[in-house]
């Protein structure tokens, strides 16, 4: 494949001899098929039906523009961290000790990890954020999820329950972040919000609510209602897993 082909396709060599026009073209091909390119299946939007390793194979040929390499450090990259998602979300220093990882590959990957949770913010219903469990879990999990340490949220909420703010409160340990009922409270009250969602992870995967989890809870409760600010909810994100206060009747 030329240079000319290449740009056109944004795929390397070996990967397909197609030009993006070319494969736009192509229809009727079944979701199914085990024969169907890696790039004709994202650009024919079929891309949920590829495995993560393909994903990172694919990833690692577009960042490093070459095809050999690419294979090893995918391989390298999922035998490590077990999934794509754990890729995007792991931190510079995991990605730095894998061998053959290049440096320009690490803000890449960041790039990527960005994009990912500007999207599921994106979906959330900015009239209402609590209209759409679902959609909010996709947008916390996407964030959280695959933390390391711990690390405590805010959403701030108008009147109407539409997202006025995200914010990182602190980061912590791999089993403790320190919060400040106060703080919260007088950061509602700053920025205007009329109710709260506070969230945060355990890097162990189990949502399972601690003793100090529920005093933490409770504190921010009393702080915010000196205030008058309502608390709508308190998540907790594991992995693949998750706890509501609100649904737990903890609050």
């Amino acid at each position: 494949m030329t240079d000319e082909n290449r740009a056109d396709s944004g795929f390397c060599d070996g990967m397909t001899g197609l030009s993006s026009a070319d494969l736009r073209q192509i229809v009727g091909i079944p979701a199914s098929s085990s024969e169907m390119e890696p790039p004709l299946a994202l650009l024919t939007g079929r891309g949920r039906h590829l495995g993560d390793e393909t994903l990172l194979r694919l990833l690692t040929v577009l960042f490093t523009h070459r095809e050999e390499e690419s294979a090893v450090l995918s391989r390298t990259l999922f035998a490590r961290f077990g999934s794509l998602a754990a890729v995007l979300s792991a931190t510079d220093r995991e990605l730095e000790s894998v061998a053959d990882m290049g440096m320009h590959m690490i803000p890449l990957i960041r790039v990527v990890q960005e994009a990912a949770l500007r999207y599921n913010r994106a979906r959330l219903d900015i009239k209402d954020v609590l209209d759409n469990e679902q959609k909010l879990l996709d947008y916390l999990t996407a964030r959280l999820a695959r933390e390391n340490i711990e690390q405590f949220r805010i959403l701030f909420l108008d009147k109407k329950n539409s997202l006025i703010a995200d914010e990182a409160q602190a980061r912590g340990t791999v089993n403790h972040t320190p919060v400040y009922p106060r703080e919260v409270a007088r950061r509602a009250v700053e920025i205007g919000a009329t109710a709260l969602v506070l969230v945060h992870n355990h890097p162990s995967g189990d949502p399972t609510p601690s003793e100090a989890d529920l005093q933490m809870t409770m504190q921010v409760q009393a702080a915010l209602d000196v205030v008058g600010i309502a608390l709508a909810d308190h998540f907790i994100i594991g992995n693949g897993r998750h706890t509501s206060f609100r649904r737990s009747k903890l609050i």
